[in-house]
């Protein structure tokens, strides 16, 4: 079962980045593919520099476990599988590790997409999230989540 890290990636607007994948019609979060081995907070940072040369933060409650040899980092949001088959790419199984992030009005300036897997992208407002159409449900969902 192939791994998946996306993030809520929010602004200092308070809005939120959604992506369209050149193989899909629907809005979903911006990441991807977990690397053999690749711990899944550094492949959610990858995939960002990757799709969009940006660096994100890590929005998130730690344990306040401070100890020289241990650096904490948030849990995901949210995990989970996913089964389902598709017209175009036939049955698909995946695990996605959720996360919520953010980055500096800066980052915004230095988006460069990646413009062979990215269709487009858009920063919605949670409100603008929550109506539309074409994305996959379990989006608002998370969002609803991380921002109440």
């Amino acid at each position: 079962m192939r791994q998946v890290a996306r993030g809520l990636v929010r602004n200092d607007e308070g809005k939120y980045l959604m992506v369209m994948h050149h193989k899909s019609d629907i809005w979903t979060t911006p990441g991807g593919h977990i690397d053999k081995g690749e711990p899944i907070h550094k492949a959610i940072k990858r995939e960002i520099k990757e799709e969009f040369n940006m660096k994100i933060k890590f929005i998130g409650e730690t344990h306040d476990l401070w100890l020289d040899y241990i650096t904490e980092v948030p849990t995901p949001v949210a995990n989970y599988k996913i089964h389902y088959t598709s017209k175009k790419f036939g049955k698909v199984k995946k695990w996605e590790f959720i996360f919520h992030c953010e980055l500096k009005a800066w980052e915004i300036e230095k988006i460069k997409i990646q413009e062979d897997e990215i269709k487009k992208y858009h920063w919605f407002s949670p409100e603008e999230i929550m109506n539309l159409e074409n994305i996959f449900p379990q989006i608002p969902k998370l969002l609803e989540k991380v921002i109440s």
